[in-house]
């Protein structure tokens, strides 16, 4: 149980917390619990949580992954190593607000900037625009991602299959990238034919987060909020604001000091 109000918590908490002075001080106000939780969230990942099972997220580290992609005519087998994404513990609190009697919840998030480095090889067939051609790839990651801020509201409501549990029945998020800074390099290409792909692949990324928001909505509803409301169904609001607050409680006992 414990385990799944942990993922429901990084779920609907990552980016709905609020600094500003809410309008209860009750033990179980969400509002309160969640500004706490996520406080002591950026705290404590530069060092994980032993007692906990949490490793170190900022960093994000990861030294090997294997991976074998296809659809269609697409072919790809590869893998990525020593992946190190820093970041994640600098985010900013730009506006946030929960209101106690209508239970929404509103949020405004920004990572100033994302940086993810590593190293990857990869081979095998591209379909693009019905053409069929072969790939194969040998290279360093640099990308960065700045101003990357998610923008939001949520409401909790009575779930569907348990009186005393809750869901979320309205939600709506966007999500803005002010650049995208991508200086791989491909150890099999020449320095203008990486600087073209780098050119071309930030274009792509750019025009792929502009072109997605219209569908955020319908992706949440697909892959997020039905898993999220099974695992509201289990708890009510004072049982969630309560293990928040807790979890927030024994992150903060660790007094992290590492700089991510």
């Amino acid at each position: 149980m414990i385990g799944k109000v942990f993922l429901l918590a990084l779920l609907v908490a990552i980016a709905s917390a609020s600094p500003l002075a809410l309008d209860s001080t009750t033990t179980d106000n969400y509002g309160v619990a969640i500004s706490q939780f996520l406080a002591a969230w950026k705290q404590m990942i530069p060092c994980g949580y032993a007692a906990g099972n949490i490793p170190v997220l900022s960093p994000l580290t990861n030294d090997f992954t294997a991976f074998n992609f296809s659809r269609g005519e697409t072919n790809i087998v590869g893998n990525v190593s020593n992946i190190r994404i820093s970041g994640l513990d600098d985010f900013i609190i730009l506006s946030g607000s929960f209101n106690t009697t209508t239970q929404k919840a509103k949020f405004d998030v920004l990572f100033p900037e994302i940086q993810i480095l590593g190293s990857y090889a990869l081979q095998g067939m591209m379909s693009l625009l019905g053409f069929a051609f072969p790939v194969r790839e040998v290279g360093l990651i640099n990308e960065r991602f700045q101003q990357l801020r998610f923008v939001g509201e949520y409401t909790f409501g009575q779930s569907l299959t348990n009186s005393s549990g809750l869901r979320i029945s309205e939600y709506h998020l966007q999500f803005y990238l002010a650049d995208v800074k991508i200086d791989n390099w491909d150890l099999l290409l020449n320095i203008a034919a990486n600087d073209y792909a780098n050119s071309w692949s930030s274009q792509i990324i750019d025009l792929a987060v502009k072109l997605v928001q219209k569908y955020v909505d319908e992706l949440l509803a697909i892959d997020v909020i039905p898993s999220v409301d099974d695992l509201l169904a289990n708890v009510s609001m004072a049982e969630l604001s309560q293990f928040l607050s807790n979890t927030a409680a024994n992150w903060n006992s660790v007094d992290c000091q590492v700089q991510a």
